[in-house]
């Protein structure tokens, strides 16, 4: 558990710990936390909570800190890395406003997606997560699918309690326990939240359908904008996020037989890479297209994205119609 409450969200820290307490045998929970108002702290979480060493002053921001202590304490077989704070998607790296998750307000810094990947790259956990708002796009589980077997996000606001960690209690297996960390999410929020499971062996298939449609519509001069899609708003206000199924689902109206079999396509992959989420049947995946086309704030953003940029078709499609009436 990385645990970066130096900021607002550190009076939630203890409930969650709380509920990590007298997990089973076969889980070893490690907490580094970056406290606000107290020395950070490195706990083993048991039936009580044991400290193990305290800090001055970590930053939580700052990836080598994340680097020394997954070295120190992940798991051999299986290793399961929360990162636990506000997140804000990757929008940004050329930016005033740069956008991540973990920010340590004391050290005003916090951890960009491209500074995540390079802590992971080389040595991949078994399940990244995020108790994080809206970090799921898919230009951020492309970015790390080399860093996980399985991603945990939401592509919607996360309440300040965070993730129910009780659902470690009763996990036998992981799998058990991604779907319990699911289902409590449910059962402490209900539908209007989400939270996900994704597979990264099988976001490819979402890529090659996402390319497909890219580079048909560059084609045929077909602009995204056209398209009635589910653009996702924070406190009411919209971001330049839409939902990719809601994207997919768009395309079934189109009356171009291509792009509706390619709609089909681009949703049946979406469905295949989540294995387990909340609400059922809602996709919880986002993608970057701006309400603005003209604004000239949002061309330099996907720098932030290598991999991305260099294996997708959707921001040439976006740069294709950049400044277009």
């Amino acid at each position: 558990m990385w645990i970066a409450a130096d900021n607002d969200l550190e009076k939630y820290v203890s409930q969650d710990l709380e509920e990590m307490k007298e997990n089973p045998s076969w889980i070893e929970v490690f907490a580094m936390v970056d406290y606000a108002s107290a020395s950070d702290t490195l706990y083993r979480v048991e039936s009580d909570l044991v400290p193990l060493e305290t800090f001055n002053e970590i930053d939580s921001g700052d990836p080598e800190a994340l680097s020394s202590f997954l070295k120190e304490y992940r798991g051999n077989d299986l290793s399961f890395l929360v990162i636990w704070n506000h997140g804000d998607w990757w929008r940004g790296e050329a930016q005033v406003k740069t956008k991540g998750v973990a920010y340590d307000v004391k050290n005003s810094d916090f951890l960009s997606v491209k500074e995540i990947k390079n802590v992971l790259k080389n040595s991949p956990v078994t399940v990244l997560g995020f108790d994080a708002c809206l970090m799921g796009t898919f230009e951020i589980l492309w970015e790390l699918k080399d860093c996980a077997k399985y991603i945990v996000t939401s592509s919607r606001e996360i309440p300040a309690e965070g993730w129910n960690y009780t659902a470690l209690k009763k996990a036998s297996d992981l799998s058990s326990l991604l779907y319990g960390i699911v289902q409590k999410y449910h059962e402490s929020y209900g539908e209007s939240v989400s939270l996900s499971v994704w597979d990264t062996s099988k976001l490819d298939d979402i890529m090659y359908w996402l390319n497909r449609i890219s580079q048909y519509m560059r084609e045929k001069d077909l602009s995204p904008w056209d398209f009635v899609v589910e653009r996702r708003t924070v406190e009411n206000v919209p971001t330049e996020l839409i939902e990719l199924g809601s994207f997919a689902e768009a395309l079934y109206g189109s009356s171009d037989d291509t792009l509706r079999y390619y709609g089909e396509k681009l949703h049946g992959a979406i469905v295949s890479a989540r294995i387990y989420g909340t609400p059922e049947g809602y996709r919880d995946l986002l993608i970057y297209l701006p309400e603005n086309m003209k604004n000239p704030e949002y061309w330099d953003d996907f720098s932030a994205l290598s991999d991305f940029i260099t294996d997708s078709f959707w921001d040439d499609l976006i740069s294709y119609w950049r400044d277009r009436d």
